[in-house]
């Protein structure tokens, strides 16, 4: 066999595999050269809605009526108040009740005009300040000393007393209707009191105690007539004469194996403090000058007009007095012709000779026992319980704490310019200390002024 047989021999399965792709490649030439290539765009489409007739509904009214209220706002009630520097001259004691002068007034409605009872209404209670002393409660009662010493010329006189009772007139005036108030004047036994009980602080009754309070020691009349204190008051008051001894004031006193009468000596502050507490003030303020005569005779003594009808001395002094009365009546005429005021003197027939005759011989007294601020202070409380109704709350709202008083005495004590306080201010300094209160003393006319002139919201 030739060399070109073997060759094809051997690789004709090859060759045969090489033309089945030659012929497969020039079929896909063939095939690619008939396939045509078609782009198609889509094309928006848009839609036309069919009109559509539908009927129209006709609105109808709102048929539910509506009532539409307006909300009422109420205006705040403007809330006052009156502050002055104060100066107190002790620390506070431990069982001190209100903080109420000045006032921040309480919210509420008008209590009325009418008069009210003891109990508190309970409202928030007001603050108030006189002279520097702050007090707060619902039942205010202020009590005045109307006596011949508040006038005289180392007190500042008439001019001085004005402002003082000014001052009060204002806190009266300064309070909410929602507090309950009374105000007390007293000279010697007697006391007189703005309303029977304690009344709602409301204009018309505002109004009615400086109707009332405005004439006192300062009236044309009093000043030509020489009378001072009660009777110089404007119209209204009552005349409060009940006997409110209690406790140790009303048992005997007994001295060196004999009994006496005890007594509260009837003068001075002790009736019209008594009353305050009798109508269960939790706030009082008293104004005056002197403790007096809180005292019980001891022993007996020949009486000034026995001493004067049989002794000599007794008759020269009685003829001085009447000496002493026209020295008064002259110097007064003069003060008068220069627009002063008058002159007034605290004592009595005594004032008329230590002023122009001193060192004569005066009229033999008693001895005396001298009531203590203890026995005051439980005085007070006694006699509360025994008028303390089962409406009446037993504290005035504040946070006292057990074993507090439900109340609280505070003294404004007024002393001459150049003077002290003495064994007066002792006194009340204890007392006040006790009975859950202040003391502050009030030096001359300047003094006085000093603190209304630094009061704002005048």
């Amino acid at each position: 066999m030739s060399i070109k047989k073997r060759f094809f021999a051997k690789h004709a399965k090859s060759s045969a595999a090489l033309v089945s792709l030659g012929i497969h490649a020039l079929l896909i030439v063939i095939a690619l050269s008939f396939v045509a290539v078609t782009v198609i765009q889509k094309e928006e489409q848009s839609f036309e809605a069919k009109p559509v007739n539908r009927p129209k509904m006709q609105l109808k009214k709102l048929q539910v009526p509506v009532n539409v209220k307006k909300k009422k706002t109420q205006k705040p009630k403007l809330r006052k108040r009156i502050v002055v520097q104060p100066k107190l001259n002790q620390s506070v004691p431990d069982i001190k009740m209100p903080e109420i002068t000045g006032v921040k007034g309480g919210l509420g409605n008008s209590a009325g005009d009418g008069l009210g009872g003891a109990a508190g209404l309970g409202f928030s209670m007001p603050e108030i300040e006189i002279f520097g002393i702050k007090g707060k409660g619902e039942k205010v009662f202020l009590i005045l000393d109307t006596s011949n010493h508040m006038l005289v010329d180392e007190m500042g006189g008439i001019p001085a007393y004005t402002i003082i009772k000014e001052e009060l007139l204002r806190i009266v005036d300064s309070l909410p209707s929602t507090a309950l108030i009374n105000v007390a004047v007293f000279r010697g036994g007697s006391v007189q009191t703005a309303f029977p009980q304690m009344a709602p602080a409301s204009a018309p009754n505002q109004a009615k105690i400086r109707a009332w309070l405005e004439p006192l020691n300062g009236s044309e009349a009093a000043a030509k007539s020489g009378r001072y204190g009660i009777g110089t008051l404007g119209p209204g008051g009552t005349d409060m004469q009940e006997d409110l001894r209690i406790g140790r004031f009303a048992e005997p006193v007994k001295q060196g194996g004999a009994t006496y009468g005890g007594r509260s000596g009837g003068h001075d502050w002790f009736n019209a403090v008594m009353l305050a507490h009798k109508q269960q003030a939790d706030t009082i303020f008293l104004l005056t000058n002197t403790w007096g005569h809180q005292r019980a005779a001891v022993n007996t003594a020949m009486t000034t007009e026995e001493w004067i009808a049989t002794t000599s001395a007794g008759k020269k002094w009685a003829e001085k007095v009447e000496e002493a009365k026209k020295l008064l009546a002259q110097e007064n005429k003069e003060r008068k012709a220069k627009g002063q005021p008058p002159k007034v003197l605290s004592g009595g027939r005594w004032a008329l000779i230590s002023e122009y005759f001193p060192g004569t011989q005066q009229p033999p007294r008693p001895q005396y026992y001298n009531f203590q601020p203890k026995e005051f202070a439980e005085a007070f409380v006694e006699l509360r319980e025994k008028f303390r109704s089962d409406n009446v709350p037993r504290s005035s709202g504040l946070s006292r704490g057990r074993n507090k008083k439900d109340f609280s005495f505070n003294v404004v004590h007024f002393v001459p310019k150049d003077g002290e306080a003495g064994g007066s201010g002792n006194a009340f300094k204890k007392l006040t200390s006790l009975a859950s209160g202040d003391y502050q003393t009030v030096r001359g006319l300047e003094e006085i002024q000093s603190y209304v002139s630094s009061t704002p919201e005048r």
